[in-house]
C-alpha cells in the first residue's frame, strides 16, 4: 500500500508577511539577521538607549524585527522557554512597545477648513495618547503574565501619576484608578479625535474642543519616568518605541516625530521602520535643528543588492527556509529540510550543455558538430576575414572545446572584437591545458568577466530554448537582497511542482529546473505588474522599467559584448525635474530601484554619478541577468524623462539609439517585444 496516498502536502512558503503573522508565527519563523548587524551595524546597539532607523523595502524584515522585539512576543517566548515570568525584567535590558503607522488614518489629520497649526496640536495630542495607550497595554501584559508583583495601593498610586500627567489638576477620585479606568480614559480621548476628525469633513464643525490637551512628549516621555520611579524592577530598562512604517507620516508629523527623537528622554528611546526614502523631511519643529545620523540616530540598511551574492546572506536564507520546511509534517519526516537540496544549482557550463543539446559526446563527431549554430557562427566569421576553408578546417579543432560551449562563445566573441584567429589560439590553447601562462591569466580574466554574458548569447542563438532561472545561488541573486523575494520565489516554485509532482515529489525532494524557472517567471510577471499600482508615480515608473528592460535585452545580446549583462544606469540626478528625481525615490522606496553607491564622472569635475539597478526579481520578465556588471553611459536627462512621460513614439526612439540597434543580430527577437506584449494584452 503506497503510504503517500492519503497525503495532501502544502506549500511551505504560503503565509510570509509579517505584518499578518500573530505573536506565535513572529517566534517560530524568526531568525537573527546576523549579517546586517556585522556590515551596516558596527556600534549599534539595538536594544541600546541611541535611536535607530531600519531602512529597506517590503520584505526585507524590518517589520519582523520590530514584531519581535515587542513586548508581546518577548514574553510569549519567556514564557515558552522558562514556564514562568517571574525573572523576566531582570533578564532583559529592554522592553518594546509596537505601534504601526496606518497611511489612511494619518492622511485625516487634514481638511482646509482647520488651520495647520491646529492638524499639528491635535496630531501631537493624539500620537501621545496612542503611545500612552502602548505603554499601560503593556504594563497590563507584564502584569497579566506574572512579569510584575503590584500590590492595589502601588498600582493606584502609579494610575494616579499617570492621570495627573494627562490632567495636572486631577482630582483622586479612588473608583476610577485603574488600569482598565486609565485605559478606557485614554481610549475616550483617541475617540474623541476621530469624532472631530469626521465632524470637519461633514462640515459639522471647526473647532477641536477636547480637554485636557496633551502637549507632545509628556506622555511618551513621563508614562515611562513613572514606571522607573514606582517600580524597581523598571530601573536601568530601556523603554524602546518601535514605530513601523513610518515613510505613511505627512511631513509635518514626521517633523513632529522627529523633534522627539531629537530629543529623546531616558529611559525612552525608539526604533524606527521605513522604506528607503520614507523621510520626507529630516527637519524638527525647530527651523534651527534637524536629524542627524550618528549625532541623533544611528541606521541599519535592511535592502542591498550586493547582499544577494555575500554567503553569510545565503546562510541566512537557508535557515528561514528551513524553518518553512520544517512546519510540513512529511517534510520533516523524511528530513527534507535543506533549500539548497530542494533547488539544487545548476552552472553556466550545465546550462550551455543542455542549450547545445546532445552534440556533447566524448568522441565528437567533428563534421557533425560544424553544424552546431554557434560553431557555425565561428565558421562564418572566419570566411570574413577571407580565410580558405583548408585553413578553416585546420584552425577549428583549436577553436573549440565541446565540453565548455561558452569557451568557444569566447573565442567568437575575440574573433569579432577583431582578434586574429592564432592570437586566440594562443590565448586558448594555454587555458585549457592548464599551462599558468600569462597568456592563461589574461583568458581567465576574459571569462570570468564574460562567462554568463555568453551564456545568454549562446541562448539566444538557440531559440526557442530559454534562459534557465533555477537554482538556490540564482534564487539568492534574483532576490536582490531582499528576503521576501526568495520565500516568494520559493512559494511560486512549489506551487507548480506540487500541481505537477503531486505526492511523487515526496520521493524525489527536489524541484526541476523547468518548474524553478516557471516559478520565477510568475514571480517576476506578478512583480511587473503590480509597479502601476504604486501610489501616484507608478505608471511612470512602469514605463521606465519597461523601456530600461527592452534596452538591457537588447545591450544582452550585442554580439561584441561591449558591456557584460548591464543590468542598471547612471544619470545625475540633480540635473532631473523635481517630478522625476521623485519618481526615482518612489521607485527606489518600493525597490524597483535599487541604488548603487554614487559613480564617477567621465572627468574629475564631473558631478558624481547616481546609480539605479533594476531589481533583479524581474531578470525572468525581461530574460536579463541577476548580476551587476559592466559600465554604462551615463543617461541624460532628456532620454530619462522621455521614458518617464514621453509618448510611444519618442520612448521608442530613445530606447533605439540606446540599444545601438545596428549592432544587434536582425534574427534576434526585437527590443519592442516587450512594448508589444504590454500593449498586446
Amino acid at each position: 500500500m503506497d503510504e503517500n496516498k492519503n497525503i495532501c502536502l502544502k506549500n511551505p512558503f504560503a503565509g510570509f508577511n509579517a505584518s499578518l503573522m500573530d505573536d506565535e508565527e513572529i517566534i517560530k519563523y524568526w531568525i537573527q539577521p546576523q549579517i546586517l548587524f556585522e556590515q551596516q551595524a558596527v556600534g549599534v546597539d539595538l536594544t541600546g538607549s541611541i535611536p535607530v532607523v531600519l531602512k529597506g523595502g517590503r520584505g526585507t524584515g524590518k517589520t519582523m524585527l520590530l514584531k519581535f522585539m515587542s513586548n508581546e512576543v518577548q514574553i510569549k517566548k519567556y514564557l515558552s522557554e522558562y514556564g514562568n515570568g517571574r525573572n523576566f525584567l531582570r533578564d532583559n535590558s529592554y522592553i518594546g512597545a509596537y505601534y504601526r503607522f496606518d497611511g489612511p488614518s494619518l492622511s485625516s489629520f487634514t481638511n482646509r477648513n482647520v488651520n495647520p497649526i491646529v492638524w499639528e496640536t491635535i496630531f501631537k495630542h493624539y500620537f501621545d495618547i496612542v503611545v500612552g495607550q502602548k505603554y499601560i497595554a503593556m504594563f497590563l501584559n507584564l502584569k497579566k503574565n506574572g512579569c510584575l508583583s503590584l500590590n492595589s495601593d502601588s498600582e493606584k498610586n502609579i494610575v494616579l501619576e499617570v492621570l495627573r500627567l494627562i490632567n495636572p489638576d486631577y482630582d483622586s477620585k479612588e473608583e476610577n484608578e485603574t488600569l482598565e479606568s486609565l485605559t478606557a480614559l485614554m481610549q475616550k480621548m483617541a475617540d474623541k479625535v476621530f469624532q472631530f476628525i469626521n465632524d470637519v469633513a461633514l462640515g459639522k464643525k471647526q473647532e477641536f474642543d477636547s480637554q485636557p490637551i496633551i502637549p507632545s512628549g509628556k506622555l511618551i516621555f513621563g508614562i515611562p519616568r513613572v514606571f522607573a520611579n514606582k517600580i524597581p524592577e523598571f530601573r536601568n530598562k530601556n523603554i524602546i518605541i518601535l514605530l513601523d512604517e513610518y515613510e505613511n507620516l505627512l511631513l509635518q508629523q514626521q517633523k513632529i516625530v522627529n523633534t522627539l527623537i531629537k530629543h529623546v528622554q531616558h529611559p525612552v528611546t525608539f526604533r524606527i521602520g521605513t522604506r528607503l526614502h520614507g523621510f520626507k523631511t529630516f527637519d524638527t519643529l525647530n527651523e534651527e535643528e534637524f536629524l542627524m545620523e550618528d549625532a541623533d540616530y544611528r541606521e541599519i540598511l535592511f535592502e542591498d543588492i550586493l547582499l544577494s551574492h555575500d554567503k553569510r546572506y545565503k546562510k541566512l536564507l537557508k535557515k528561514i527556509a528551513e524553518k518553512r520546511l520544517d512546519s510540513i509534517p512529511e517534510f520533516k519526516k523524511l528530513g527534507l529540510l535543506d533549500i539548497t537540496e530542494w533547488l539544487g544549482n545548476l552552472s553556466p557550463v550545465g546550462e550551455a550543455l543542455n542549450a547545445v543539446g546532445n552534440l556533447q559526446k566524448e568522441n565528437v563527431d567533428r563534421e557533425r558538430y560544424k553544424g552546431a549554430k554557434h560553431i557555425k557562427e565561428i565558421i562564418n566569421e572566419l570566411k570574413r576575414r577571407d580565410i580558405s576553408e583548408t585553413e578553416i578546417d585546420k584552425l577549428l579543432p583549436k577553436l573549440t572545446y565541446p565540453k565548455n560551449p561558452l569557451m568557444e562563445m569566447l573565442n567568437l566573441l575575440l574573433l569579432r572584437r577583431g582578434y586574429n584567429p592564432k592570437d586566440v589560439i594562443n590565448l586558448f590553447t594555454p587555458y585549457i591545458n592548464k599551462q599558468k601562462t600569462p597568456e592563461y591569466k589574461k583568458y581567465n580574466e576574459l571569462y570570468d568577466k564574460n562567462e554568463l554574458g555568453l551564456l545568454f548569447q549562446l541562448i539566444s542563438l538557440y531559440r526557442p530554448k530559454q534562459k534557465i532561472y533555477a537554482g538556490f545561488n540564482v534564487f539568492s541573486m534574483l532576490s536582490s537582497g531582499i528576503t521576501r523575494n526568495f520565500l516568494e520565489l520559493c512559494y511560486q516554485s512549489f506551487n507548480i511542482s506540487l500541481f505537477s509532482e503531486g505526492k511523487e515529489l515526496l520521493k524525489k525532494g527536489q524541484i526541476s529546473f523547468t518548474d524553478q524557472t516557471e516559478g520565477a517567471e510568475v514571480r517576476a510577471e506578478k512583480f511587473f505588474e503590480t509597479i502601476e499600482r504604486i501610489p501616484k508615480y507608478g505608471n511612470e515608473i512602469k514605463s521606465l522599467v519597461r523601456s530600461l528592460g527592452a534596452v538591457f535585452s537588447t545591450w544582452h545580446k550585442d554580439p561584441r559584448l561591449k558591456e557584460p549583462e548591464v543590468t542598471y544606469f547612471c544619470v545625475d540626478k540633480t540635473s532631473l525635474s523635481e517630478t522625476a528625481r521623485k519618481i526615482l525615490d518612489t521607485a527606489v522606496q518600493w525597490s524597483v530601484l535599487q541604488e548603487k553607491r554614487p559613480m564617477k564622472g567621465k572627468s574629475p569635475t564631473e558631478p558624481l554619478l547616481d546609480v539605479y539597478a533594476l531589481n533583479h526579481i524581474l531578470a525572468p520578465y525581461f530574460k536579463i541577468s541577476y548580476r551587476l556588471r559592466g559600465r554604462i553611459p551615463q543617461f541624460y536627462k532628456e532620454d530619462i524623462e522621455k521614458l518617464m512621460f514621453g509618448k510611444e513614439e519618442k520612448k521608442k526612439s530613445v530606447i533605439s539609439r540606446l540599444s545601438r540597434l545596428t549592432d544587434v543580430d536582425k534574427k534576434q527577437p526585437t527590443l519592442f517585444d516587450f512594448w508589444e506584449v504590454e500593449e498586446g494584452k
